[in-house]
């Protein structure tokens, strides 16, 4: 056991943006979303870790779960997982919702927003703007995965605030504004944005201005421990769940990646972002997808191998939780794929195979 937390160490990351590439060439055709599911059971149940997934087609949903909710039960589609970095398309809102308000300018500088008798960290410019962070345009270093990784792991209770992160970013790895660089030291800032302009915790600001508004009952900031309906992490055939801690999540994980939800919540959260006015207008969602790179305002921009059309989404990687998610724009169509193990590779694919056979 000690070996496997020893190699999470070393590869675990929120996210990886190399995920949204081009995998759109698909050669299999199936005739329902359990026929696709089905042809990965004995690959999951193997690895002892499981997989749900949902389609969303003209205001019909359809969800099916494959494989293990730990090392003994089977899934089922109201489990409850990390959704790792899709959590940075929940802290575009609250920032947006700001901007809607007038709290808050897209070319507002951190050096509005932090006290400067409490900052001192030579890596940051503190002229970076809140766009330049929405887009991953601030050259910051990596703050999580370089940084504190090893103290999260050693000492899961250790108590990160705005002050002692800012001042452990690291060196920067370009002049801001220069070109695109993805890292979780932007959303992290986001969040104590946030938490500053509202004195009030970023969970709260999620509940209340989201989680409640979209009716999602099953969300959380933070690890559901005692959640009868927790999808425990998985690697290698073994139970994670002991050496995970809510604190691990929220305060390494915070405004980039420490969310919990299920795939019902989700296709909730998806539907009133990307359909309704019930989070964002639409002129300030069109903002958020105005991509460069593409990337948007924590939206991620996803072309197919033709370029005929693209989807968007964001997806998610953390200990031990991976997420993929699709919306077409034009058809309404969405597909979600929820896994509970690191660095799943089922995840893209079969919502790359389900977008094959319902989107047409």
């Amino acid at each position: 056991m000690k070996n496997i937390i020893i190699t999470l160490i070393t590869v675990l990351t929120i996210i990886s943006c190399s995920t949204f590439k081009n995998k759109n060439n698909l050669s299999t055709k199936s005739s329902s979303l359990i026929s696709v599911l089905e042809k990965y059971r004995d690959s999951l149940e193997n690895k002892r870790y499981g997989l749900v997934a949902s389609i969303r087609k003209k205001g019909k949903t359809e969800k099916y779960a494959i494989g293990f909710s730990d090392s003994i039960h089977k899934m089922t589609t109201d489990k409850i997982f990390n959704i790792g970095s899709l959590t940075k398309m929940f802290t575009a809102v609250l920032i947006m919702q700001e901007v809607e308000k007038g709290n808050l300018n897209l070319n507002d500088t951190l050096g509005k927003y932090f006290n400067k008798d409490l900052i001192y960290n030579k890596n940051v410019d503190i002229k970076i703007t809140i766009e330049q962070l929405l887009r991953h345009e601030s050259g910051l270093g990596e703050i999580v995965v370089d940084t504190i990784i090893n103290q999260a792991f050693s000492n899961p209770f250790h108590e990160y605030n705005n002050t002692l992160l800012y001042n452990k970013i690291p060196e920067k790895i370009f002049e801001k504004g220069q070109k695109f660089k993805y890292t979780n030291t932007n959303y992290i800032l986001l969040g104590y944005v946030l938490e500053i302009i509202n004195n009030k915790p970023y969970s709260k600001l999620l509940k209340e201005r989201i989680f409640e508004p979209c009716n999602m009952k099953n969300t959380y900031a933070r690890l559901p421990i005692g959640n009868k309906n927790l999808a425990h992490p998985m690697y290698e055939r073994q139970d994670l769940l002991e050496f995970a801690t809510y604190k691990y999540y929220y305060n390494y994980g915070f405004s980039a990646g420490c969310i919990f939800s299920n795939i019902n919540d989700l296709n909730k959260f998806f539907v009133n972002l990307y359909e309704t006015d019930k989070l964002v207008d639409r002129d300030t969602f069109a903002k958020m997808c105005n991509f460069k790179n593409n990337y948007g305002y924590g939206i991620a921009k996803i072309p197919t191998s033709d370029k005929s059309t693209y989807y968007i989404g964001h997806g998610g990687d953390d200990l031990s939780y991976t997420n993929r998610n699709f919306y077409n724009p034009k058809t309404k169509t969405l597909v979600i794929t929820m896994s509970n193990h690191l660095y799943d590779k089922y995840c893209w694919k079969i919502g790359n195979e389900i977008l094959y056979e319902y989107d047409k």
